[in-house]
């Protein structure tokens, strides 16, 4: 069997191949000259209200006290610079270099602060104590102790006898057989010159 036997069937068959050869060739350089898809995306949208500064009141002791506008992110040492401390500004009591927040106020305090608070008259109760073992007991007995015949608890009212120095008394008055003379408590140990002369006038043989 020989196909195309006619000379137009021939021809319109390789016209047609011809034409879709041509479309092919032309759809490839098509695909390869195209640029790639661009892949679009949406960045996020700056903050509109982003705030870029803040308002501070500065007050206390400083010459122009007042509300203050000032760059996001100052410091209070900032804020305290405007306003202008006086010559009694306590500025060691502040931590200057805290950032400041919108709406916050800083009070800037005196050095005169103390002195001019009002004094205030307390009772002697109301008034610290100090501690009974640091308190000066001063012993002054309303009659005069009789050595031969006082009791322990008779001789530690004298100033400067204790319970310790009380018994040793009364053991060398036994010893002794009573005391002749005041002067005879030096014979007692822990009693010398200077104690003698501070118990004299409140004892008698």
């Amino acid at each position: 069997m020989v196909l195309w036997e006619h000379p137009v069937e021939r021809y319109l068959a390789l016209g047609s191949l011809t034409v879709i050869a041509i479309s092919l060739a032309i759809l490839a350089g098509k695909r390869l000259t195209e640029p790639p898809a661009l892949i679009l995306e949406t960045l996020p949208q700056k903050q509109e209200n982003l705030q870029l500064s803040l308002k501070v009141h500065v007050k206390g002791a400083v010459q122009k006290p007042a509300v203050y506008t000032l760059p996001f992110g100052s410091r209070v040492a900032d804020a305290i610079k405007l306003a202008q401390p006086r010559q009694d500004a306590d500025l060691n009591a502040l931590n200057l270099a805290a950032f400041l927040e919108d709406g916050q106020e800083v009070v800037v305090p005196s050095k005169n602060r103390l002195t001019n608070l009002p004094t205030l008259a307390l009772p002697s109760s109301a008034l610290p104590q100090p501690p009974l073992g640091s308190r000066p007991v001063t012993k002054s007995p309303k009659l005069t102790v009789n050595l031969n015949t006082a009791t322990e608890s008779e001789l530690v009212q004298l100033p400067g006898i204790g319970p310790a120095l009380a018994k040793r008394i009364i053991e060398h008055r036994r010893k002794i057989g009573g005391f002749k003379s005041v002067e005879q408590l030096l014979e007692v140990k822990g009693i010398g010159e200077k104690k003698l002369e501070q118990i004299r006038p409140y004892v008698r043989p």
